[in-house]
């Protein structure tokens, strides 16, 4: 089974940022880095579902064995500004698994627990920044438990520690839109994994945001996110297997300057051979003090 993780992607105005650094919570995105003292906390909530796995083509899709499947995700993060060139985090992931098939239980574990670092490494360019992220598992077995552990559990995630790293770039189009990018690669280090080697995934994201107030925020998401190692083979292959996902989004500012709650939706309408063809259901909630 593959996972299916998204991490919340928070889009601004492109109205200057010395006006609406106090006015809304648009103008704090990823490619925007917190001054000295500021911090963020943001917990997002993605809910994977999925009855089907795609075919030999790309967009064919077909019932899985077992009945429904179903991922839950909560991607809890921290950030501090220490200047508003670096800033310092922690997070913490924790995943729940679901299945209707009699013969497995349902599983939770923190999958995902450590700090993170946040640069700026252009003063000139404000809306381009680099985070780097290392998370370890606080559990054994995330792919199987020995027989003598009261097994069989369902397939929790691929058993690795993981080093995320993200690039953040936003370009205003309009007072009313705005492009985000990211670039992400995601270093998996396995430990007791059907891989019998490290490997690397590319995450590809796009948004386009519309802001009809400085309240609300609209936007669209495509995302592709391949996986370079052929399993099969137990070596790298680039742009071995894939999923690409869209979907539409809101965010609505409950309480201006400190409260954003966020709302989106996504379709997997393509992919390789075995990869997931379901939807994800996310909620999120951001905190800022400024």
């Amino acid at each position: 089974m593959i996972k299916r993780t998204l991490i919340l992607i928070s889009l601004f105005s492109s109205l200057p940022l010395g006006l609406l650094a106090q006015e809304n919570l648009q103008t704090y995105t990823p490619s925007i880095l917190f001054d000295r003292g500021e911090w963020e906390f943001k917990s997002f909530q993605n809910l994977y579902t999925q009855t089907k796995a795609f075919g030999e083509r790309p967009l064919n899709k077909e019932p899985i064995n077992g009945g429904r499947q179903t991922y839950f995700t909560s991607i809890n993060q921290f950030l501090y500004g220490v200047n508003d060139q670096l800033n310092l985090g922690l997070d913490v992931w924790v995943k729940q698994v679901n299945y209707e098939d009699e013969n497995l239980n349902n599983r939770t574990a923190i999958t995902g627990f450590g700090p993170k670092i946040k640069i700026a490494p252009f003063k000139n360019l404000k809306r381009l920044s680099i985070q780097s992220t290392f998370l370890w598992p606080l559990e054994q077995d995330l792919e199987a438990p020995l027989p003598d552990e009261g097994g069989p559990y369902p397939f929790l995630e691929t058993d690795k520690s993981l080093w995320l790293t993200q690039f953040y770039y936003d370009k205003p189009i309009s007072n009313k839109l705005q492009l985000f990018f990211q670039q992400a690669f995601w270093m998996n280090f396995v430990r007791d994994s059907f891989r019998e080697n490290n490997f690397l995934q590319t995450q590809t994201s796009g948004f386009l945001s519309y802001f009809p107030t400085t309240r609300w925020t609209l936007y669209g998401m495509v995302e592709y996110f391949p996986t370079h190692y052929n399993d099969q083979g137990q070596s790298f292959e680039a742009f071995n297997n894939y999923f690409v996902q869209s979907g539409l989004g809101a965010k609505y500012q409950l309480m201006p300057q400190f409260v954003e709650l966020e709302l989106l939706y996504t379709s997997f309408w393509a992919g390789s051979e075995g990869a997931g063809a379901g939807n994800t259901f996310n909620l999120g909630i951001r905190l800022i003090r400024q």
